[in-house]
């Protein structure tokens, strides 16, 4: 493949984090706090840890193919049928995930902002403007990636000052631990949608490895870190804001206490926190996008100069799954299927291959791939 030499550390750091900081992060201190209770930052903080082993053994995969993606080493490793199985699998998988943040994000749309529009009309908003820039190459995203990121600073700036202005009880965070060990391992295990995107580095790996292959690492594991401490001071500031007995009834607490904050010449500061946030959900439905795309791009050669066609493809196959799931229930049961089968790619494939590498000794060192 050819490599892009002009990506940088930063950009790579950014991709990461805008794939993993998307839908999730609103509703990120109910769903742990309704497993692990006030022990939840400890979850968010745990399962931080666990996604940085998982980065650090997505590392060691692609530094012994460092011009390759897993698109490309997996029909080395498990030859071409069985390798090519894996391609469309993973683009399959691709394709869930963005419906699932598609229809997870239309729905907090909809009761937030826009109550009485249809939603396939906020899905399709939604998913043009990712297959817009989906269809790009790797530095184009990047650059976009970067230059939006500096929102993120400001939803932790608006949380800030609803720390420092709301009346909190720092009391509601103790005693730590007393959750037990198990439930807090059950809230890291519902932290972890919030978290994905990280696998994007077997992906990406290739892209990068020019600045140096510990310079990927330390840059996914910056972002990784980056991304673990926003959610662990939007869980604690939301558990601190709201009582034990009101957060069990506040799905998305990060917009409630945002909506509770006053300034004079913002009137609804939710909806200024919100219209920052579909950036970042718009991010994520791109790498995702990208993610299908690029292994379509690999896995069927005969159609590599259309790369906008498959993102096209992928962005419609995703608005229609999307439309699928009527009640909050479906919705449930279409996650629940997704984060399932996500450990399937983030840990089962990944280790399958770096066994095979290392059983049958295969490398790549150098020359082009």
């Amino acid at each position: 493949m050819k490599i892009q030499t002009n990506l940088t550390s930063i950009q790579l750091i950014f991709f990461i984090i805008q794939t993993q900081i998307g839908v999730g992060v609103l509703g990120l201190p109910f769903s742990v706090f309704s497993v692990s209770k006030a022990d939840a930052w400890l979850s968010i903080l745990l399962a931080g840890f666990i996604v940085q082993i998982l980065i650090v053994l997505f590392w060691i995969l692609g530094r012994r193919f460092p011009k390759k993606t897993l698109f490309q080493y997996s029909r080395q490793l498990l030859g071409k049928v069985a390798g090519s199985i894996v391609n469309i699998s993973f683009i399959i998988y691709g394709v869930l995930v963005t419906a699932l943040i598609l229809m997870y994000a239309t729905a907090i749309i909809k009761t937030w902002v826009l109550p009485i529009t249809p939603k396939w009309i906020v899905m399709i908003l939604l998913i043009i403007t990712a297959i817009y820039l989906g269809k790009e190459k790797v530095a184009a995203i990047s650059d976009v990636y970067v230059v939006v990121s500096i929102l993120i600073f400001f939803l932790l700036l608006i949380s800030l000052v609803v720390l420092v202005t709301y009346p909190i009880e720092w009391r509601y965070l103790l005693p730590i631990g007393q959750s037990g060990g198990v439930q807090i391992l059950k809230g890291a295990k519902e932290a972890y949608f919030s978290m994905l995107g990280f696998e994007l580095l077997l992906f990406l790996f290739p892209y990068f490895q020019h600045n140096g292959e510990r310079s990927v690492l330390y840059s996914a594991s910056i972002a990784n870190l980056f991304v673990t401490l926003t959610y662990t001071f939007l869980t604690v500031v939301s558990l601190v804001t709201f009582s034990p007995e009101e957060i069990v009834i506040v799905p998305q607490p990060v917009l409630y206490f945002v909506k509770s904050l006053y300034l004079q010449v913002v009137e609804r500061i939710d909806l200024v926190f919100m219209s920052l946030w579909v950036v970042n959900v718009i991010t994520s439905l791109t790498s995702y996008l990208f993610l299908s795309t690029e292994g379509s791009i690999h896995t069927f050669r005969w159609f590599k100069r259309k790369r906008y066609i498959y993102t096209v493809l992928f962005g419609v196959m995703t608005y229609v799954i999307a439309l699928i799931p009527g009640k909050e229930g479906e919705m449930e049961i279409y996650n629940k299927m997704v984060i399932n089968l996500s450990y399937l790619y983030i840990l089962v494939i990944p280790v399958l291959l770096l066994s095979i590498s290392y059983l049958f000794k295969k490398v790549e060192r150098g020359g082009d791939a």
